[in-house]
């Protein structure tokens, strides 16, 4: 399992980023730069992200008790050798989810995402639900320390955050990342009142289904997200490019590739989504999509 784990993470980073064409977003056809050091976020993570699997199966099997494991203290590890491994570089969205998954999933020892979803939010609970203002401070001063204060300032600036911060017991992992998740969208992925990740991975095997191409697939998750946020005349060439098949022909590869330039040279851009489709084309990858 955890091989699988740890490949899926990486393999749905790559896809997730890489995939083209995703007009406004990041793909490896853009023209201007920035998407070089994305994937090296989750390369750097790697032992981290193996040390949460690790930590999942032996909480799972009597081995450590969940309440003596920090998870504040294995994010901030994470952060700062990501930091070390690409300064002022580092991208929280990629690893804070992939390391949380990988816990779960290793704890809660599913073979499915979808058909085991109950599980592996009982599991996501378990770390994320408690209250323990030690683990809190341990992830919130690494955000300083790898110079990510804007994440830092948009927590504690928070309504119904910055007047309980330092009493303990009072904040929970959950109440952080629902924070963060109002302006970094890949953190909605650990929001487990809705729990929509799950919906978001059946609608990405669906696609794959249908398309019989992954990179196909996430083009059309991606299109999803973002397509409420679009201008009219962005959801008119978008409903074109679906007809023709995305990029399984010429004509949907051209419509594509035209919004994509259009957009970017309007500005409209969202590039704020590759975290949060590169969480649900892992866990997509671990339920059995393939490149």
């Amino acid at each position: 399992m955890e091989y699988l784990i740890l490949k899926s993470m990486i393999e749905g980073t790559h896809l997730a980023i890489y995939s083209t064409i995703k007009p406004g977003g990041y793909h490896r056809l853009m023209i201007e730069p920035g998407i070089d050091h994305l994937l090296s976020n989750t390369i750097s993570a790697t032992d981290h992200i193996i040390e949460a699997i690790e930590v999942g199966e032996k909480i799972r099997k009597g081995e450590l008790a969940a309440t003596s494991f920090n998870l504040g203290q294995l994010l901030a590890r994470s952060l700062r050798e990501a930091y070390r491994w690409l300064p002022h570089r580092v991208e929280p969205s990629f690893i804070i989810p992939q390391i949380i998954y990988s816990l779960a999933i290793s704890h809660s020892d599913i073979d499915s995402v979808v058909n085991d979803a109950g599980k592996l939010k009982k599991s996501l609970e378990l770390f994320l639900s408690k209250r323990n203002w030690r683990e809190i401070k341990y992830f919130l001063e690494s955000l300083k320390s790898i110079h990510r204060t804007d994440m830092y300032d948009h927590i504690i600036s928070a309504g119904g955050i910055s007047h309980i911060m330092g009493i303990e017991g009072e904040i929970s992992f959950n109440d952080i990342f629902r924070v963060l998740g109002s302006k970094w969208p890949a953190f909605t992925s650990l929001d487990l009142r809705e729990f929509s990740i799950v919906e978001y991975v059946k609608k990405l095997m669906e696609h794959y289904r249908k398309y019989q191409n992954a990179n196909n697939a996430v083009i059309a998750l991606y299109l999803e997200i973002i397509y409420p946020k679009l201008p009219s005349w962005a959801k008119e060439l978008v409903d074109e490019a679906i007809r023709e098949g995305l990029m399984t022909g010429k004509a949907g590869s051209k419509k594509l590739f035209e919004l994509d330039l259009k957009l970017r040279k309007q500005n409209v851009l969202f590039h704020e989504y590759t975290g949060l489709l590169a969480i649900i084309t892992s866990l997509a990858v671990y339920e059995g999509l393939r490149p």
